[in-house]
């Protein structure tokens, strides 16, 4: 009876490991999202650009494209001196899958609010989708690449 139990037991500890594996690389995932939010709505380019893998790459949704992470903390300087100064972003995680034990992608719906017109004046707030691959390095999760983009107008509107 013991024997019988202990292997059922060590049988759902190996059934259920892909699954907190799972969860748990998930969680780890959320959390980069957080720091990546909290690092943009700081203005710390340096924390924002230490998210992405040394070859990773960014194409904004105004259709400029970054690669490497010199260069994409070098674009995010001069975007939060520049257009971007003193904008906010909220992301919205809409999914997130872990497709192997070191890649994970996320799909997320971001505002950004805070954008000034040509006059100076408060704009509404900007909505676009990301897709963004992640890749776990040692322990911690980068951004392999980003990719942004500006959703079509919703019909009848």
């Amino acid at each position: 009876m013991r024997k019988t139990f202990g292997l059922f037991l060590g049988l759902m500890l190996i059934i259920s490991s892909p699954v907190f594996c799972q969860d748990s690389s998930e969680m780890e995932i959320r959390n980069r999202i957080a720091q990546f939010e909290a690092a943009y709505n700081a203005g710390d380019v340096d924390a924002l650009a230490a998210i992405y893998a040394i070859d990773g790459t960014h194409t904004y949704a105004f259709g400029v494209t970054h690669r490497g992470r010199t260069e994409i903390a070098n674009g995010l300087r001069e975007q939060l001196s520049g257009p971007l100064k003193g904008t906010r972003m909220t992301i919205t995680p809409l999914h997130i899958r872990v497709v192997t034990a070191g890649i994970g992608i996320e799909e997320a719906a971001i505002v950004m609010s805070g954008l000034k017109d040509a006059g100076g004046n408060e704009a509404p707030p900007f909505n676009c989708l990301c897709l963004v691959v992640y890749r776990k390095i040692d322990s911690q999760w980068y951004v392999e690449a980003a990719q942004c983009m500006v959703p079509p107008p919703e019909q009848g509107k």
